[in-house]
């Protein structure tokens, strides 16, 4: 077999895969997991049931091939390149969150569906054992997240009393119960401007009201400090 049919043969296998787990993800996000049968997908995705099989050993199998596709679409380049380019602690959650949302609304909402049903309801399908091939991906998505509030607390943009685990969870599950509600009243449309007002108030519970927001206002606040600190040493020299 010649490079060119082999890299042929390998791109249809490679098709055939996608169109698999595509027709799994639409069926399992509209239907059910106990609902959907691999017949079901098998037809949905103009293959036989045996060709399912020989893909994935099971359903089980098929939901983890969704899940593992859907981490390393949202661990593309983009949610590293964040934090090493975006400097300023507010901007760099709020490109973090549209990244985030961005990939979860592309396919309609159907991936957020299939998330919530899976590791809301079904978590006990699959079993704790298959679950751990995820974990690592998981744990790397979500210490992007980490890194900006851990680096956000050092620089003094955010409160130093923040647990990151609750954080996790207050700033995903914001996004995404907001992502659902605006996606079915609205669509798509508007979601950045929607996204803003949810991170309004996140924002404010994370961050030291008391303290200034700018970059001149910090600058200022530190001169003055300097200044008060000279004016206490002259006093203590001409006291001598």
């Amino acid at each position: 077999m010649t490079d060119n049919a082999r890299r042929r043969s390998r791109e249809r296998l490679e098709e055939r895969e996608r169109g698999i787990l595509d027709a799994a993800t639409k069926l399992f996000a509209t239907a059910g997991f106990h609902a959907t049968s691999t017949r079901k997908i098998a037809a949905a995705a103009g293959v036989s049931e045996g060709t399912v099989f020989h893909y994935f050993g099971s359903k089980n199998e098929l939901m983890l091939g969704i899940l593992d596709r859907f981490y390393n679409e949202v661990l593309n380049p983009r949610a590293a390149e964040i934090l090493d380019t975006v400097m300023d602690t507010r901007s760099r959650l709020r490109e973090f969150a549209l990244h985030h949302v961005a990939a979860l609304s592309a396919d309609n909402a159907l991936m957020l569906r299939l998330l919530q049903v899976y590791v809301g309801v079904e978590l006990e399908v699959v079993g704790q054992d298959q679950l751990s091939s995820l974990r690592p991906l998981n744990r790397r998505y979500v210490g992007h997240l980490d890194r900006a509030v851990r680096e956000g607390i050092e620089r003094g943009d955010l409160r130093s009393n923040l647990q990151v685990r609750p954080l996790r969870d207050l700033f995903f599950g914001t996004l995404e119960y907001g992502m659902r509600t605006h996606l079915y009243h609205h669509g798509n449309e508007g979601m950045e401007d929607y996204v803003d007002a949810l991170l309004v108030p996140i924002w404010e519970g994370l961050h030291d009201n008391d303290r200034p927001n700018s970059d001149a206002e910090l600058l200022t606040e530190r001169l003055e400090k300097v200044s008060q600190r000279l004016e206490r040493s002259v006093d203590t020299l001409e006291d001598r």
